[in-house]
């Protein structure tokens, strides 16, 4: 009886080295993406000024007339009862 030969690579099997070489392909190629992604992240936040920090500016704005007016509006009413309550 004929034994089959069975093909080695580096003293090993052949299927033994092909999961080392694709975690390690992996890992480079993940390595890349992430260096490749924090690059991009730092370029955009220094090319783009944030936009959220004027909005809230200009909504309390809005919100401290609006207050400011009601306040005024109930002042006068209260002035108007005094007068007629006083008078």
């Amino acid at each position: 009886m004929a034994q089959k030969s069975n093909p080695k690579t580096l003293g090993r099997p052949s299927g033994s080295i092909n999961a080392p070489i694709a975690a390690f392909t992996m890992a480079i190629i993940l390595c890349g993406y992430c260096i490749s992604s924090i690059r991009t992240a730092r370029h955009e936040a220094q090319v783009q000024p944030p936009l959220s920090s004027s909005s809230p500016r200009q909504a309390e704005r809005k919100d401290a007339a609006w207050i400011q007016q009601a306040l005024q509006e109930s002042q006068a009413e209260r002035e108007s009862k005094n007068g007629k309550s006083n008078g």
